[in-house]
């Protein structure tokens, strides 16, 4: 497993949002580039950034300073947030970054993103599945911000979507998501076994260096961390512990 640092960007800047909500902010004093610089120089190989602007809005968003990561870097980046045609994913893509997080499409009309798959290659696509399991009914894919219930479960969706040849997943439990409460073991287990095949990056609830170690047994590719790193929860020398392997 590697570790793979996340930086959220509204208006520029460096922020993060507490379980999703945009009113439950905290800023961050710091640029994208020297935070991503920062990382890049503790050795991580790739970079996750999230476009909380576009993810609202929509349209470019922060796609300027996207670009400009991308470009600055000797590192890949992976971006997602607020992708909702083809053309979101192309434009993204020629500003430099390696790999298209695809959320909100996955679930409405994931037919469109098994065209996109096909179209752009494997490679380029991660789907991006935030899942909550509070209904008693297993993990259930949310959209629009967590407000719109998906009418696959998980497993559903991505037996159609690894059909179509998906190799990335980035899955989050809604849950643990900004809460530094610890890793969805038992969810990132059953992903695993489910779907050897599959890439998973495990994302939400890391809050200690404790917590790498238990989602590192679970069989995923990658742990996104992004507040614990900013904070200082977890110090910037795991990032090297846990990169001492080529990340795919």
């Amino acid at each position: 497993m590697y570790l793979l640092p996340a930086i959220d960007l509204r208006d520029g800047r460096v922020i993060r949002l507490e379980q999703g909500d945009y009113d439950r902010q905290t800023d961050y004093a710091v640029t994208g580039l020297q935070q991503a610089q920062a990382y890049q120089a503790a050795g991580a190989q790739r970079l996750h950034l999230v476009d909380l602007d576009a993810a609202l809005d929509g349209g470019d968003g922060n796609l300027d300073q996207i670009r400009t990561l991308c470009n600055r870097l000797d590192i890949p980046v992976q971006t997602g947030g607020g992708v909702r045609d083809r053309a979101d994913v192309q434009t993204r893509l020629a500003a430099g970054a390696e790999r298209i997080v695809i959320g909100s499409v996955c679930v409405r009309a994931p037919e469109t993103v098994c065209d996109w798959l096909q179209h752009f290659g494997p490679e380029c696509i991660v789907a991006g599945l935030d899942v909550l399991n509070s209904d008693g009914d297993g993990w259930i894919p949310r959209a629009s911000g967590w407000t719109e219930r998906g009418e696959h479960d998980l497993f559903q969706l991505l037996d159609l979507l690894t059909g179509a040849g998906l190799m990335h997943l980035l899955c989050t439990d809604i849950s643990r998501d900004g809460m530094l409460s610890g890793p969805s073991v038992a969810l990132y287990t059953e992903i695993a076994e489910r779907y050897p095949d599959l890439r998973i990056q495990a994302s939400g609830g890391i809050g200690q260096p404790e917590h790498l170690e238990q989602v590192s047994r679970t069989g995923v590719d990658a742990c996104i961390v992004g507040r614990a790193l900013l904070e200082g929860l977890v110090p910037l020398e795991a990032i090297r512990q846990y990169n001492t392997n080529p990340c795919s």
